[in-house]
């Protein structure tokens, strides 16, 4: 099996890897284009100027809200080193690729251009064949070969493939991967239990459910949502673990409809559109993604209204 293949890595983890703190909200930034679709730098940089102003703990770059499927493998490189350039926070590239040599060939470049960590999707173009025992080479391979913390990232409504709690499990041991981005609030209690004693951290995938996330023991967050409602979604977690947990529900019966809206219903347009509408910049996303649908803004306006974040 693949973990018999394992190195001994214990003793060669850097203090750097020993110390990644994940007690906090990682917010997953999105990638802001210009109007002919190129990357834009400079709206990059007056988006992170503000979220250094957050208590985020860190950023996830080129994730799902990043629109990764539509970016190459050297830009997602280039939005990590360009971040590494404004902040000396935790930074976590999107590696996912569908060939094991690809994803180690991404991740090492990720890495050297200034990530802390790699969030991994599981290859899902051939899902069928895709089988634990696969699976667990895939991880085990890019772990041992690229030397950098792994995050699993366990989205089955975008791959197909739902990561079992047992291949979860396994992996859990290697030194070198340390925590999955998982949805299932039942099914993170199941693997909070199964890794104690493990340097293996669970975060929660949306800030709709943070609350409970946390108190079923979870690390902390990895959300979009915190893209728009940073401050709110910090708070979340603060009140958490400051115990004050009838405030922090209060707050999440909040954000809750918005995260619904904007993360569930209507995608990534949406997020950019709350953006614009919140002070940041959004802007376009890349085709084949369509523009939202201007009844769809309103509904998003009058929704952060509602809920109090928007002033009318």
């Amino acid at each position: 099996m693949a973990l018999t293949k394992t190195l001994n890595l214990s003793r060669q983890l850097s203090t750097k890897v020993k110390d990644l703190d994940f007690n906090g909200v990682i917010v997953a930034i999105t990638t802001p284009f210009k109007e002919n679709y190129d990357i834009s730098f400079d709206n990059l940089k007056s988006n992170l100027i503000k979220y250094e102003q957050i208590p985020f703990k860190g950023y996830l770059i080129a994730g799902t809200n990043g629109e990764a499927p539509f970016l190459s493998a050297a830009e997602r490189v280039s939005l990590v080193k360009a971040v590494r350039g404004l902040t000396k926070r935790m930074i976590v590239g999107g590696s996912t690729a569908e060939s094991t040599k690809a994803t180690c060939l991404l991740t090492s470049e990720m890495r050297d251009a200034g990530a802390d960590a790699v969030l991994v999707m599981p290859p899902f173009y051939f899902r069928k064949k895709m089988t634990d025992e696969a699976l667990e080479e895939h991880y085990i391979t890019v772990a041992d070969t690229c030397a950098t913390p792994i995050i699993l990232y366990n989205n089955p409504f975008v791959s197909g493939i739902d990561l079992s709690i047992s291949l979860i499990t396994k992996l859990a041991k290697h030194p070198l991967i340390v925590g999955v981005k998982d949805s299932d609030i039942r099914k993170s209690a199941v693997i909070i239990e199964n890794c104690k004693g493990c340097n293996f951290h669970v975060l929660t995938a949306s800030a709709g459910y943070l609350v409970g996330g946390l108190l079923n023991g979870c690390t902390g967050g990895m959300v979009g949502l915190a893209g728009i409602l940073g401050d709110e979604v910090c708070q979340i977690y603060t009140l958490c673990k400051e115990g004050k947990i009838k405030e922090a529900s209060e707050l999440q019966r909040r954000i809750c409809k918005p995260d619904s809206m904007l993360l569930a219903e209507f995608g990534v347009p949406a997020l950019k559109a709350a953006l614009d509408m919140m002070g940041y910049y959004g802007g376009v996303c890349r085709p084949p993604m369509l523009p939202l649908p201007e009844p769809h803004k309103q509904q998003i306006k009058q929704t952060l209204q509602e809920a109090g974040f928007l002033k009318a």
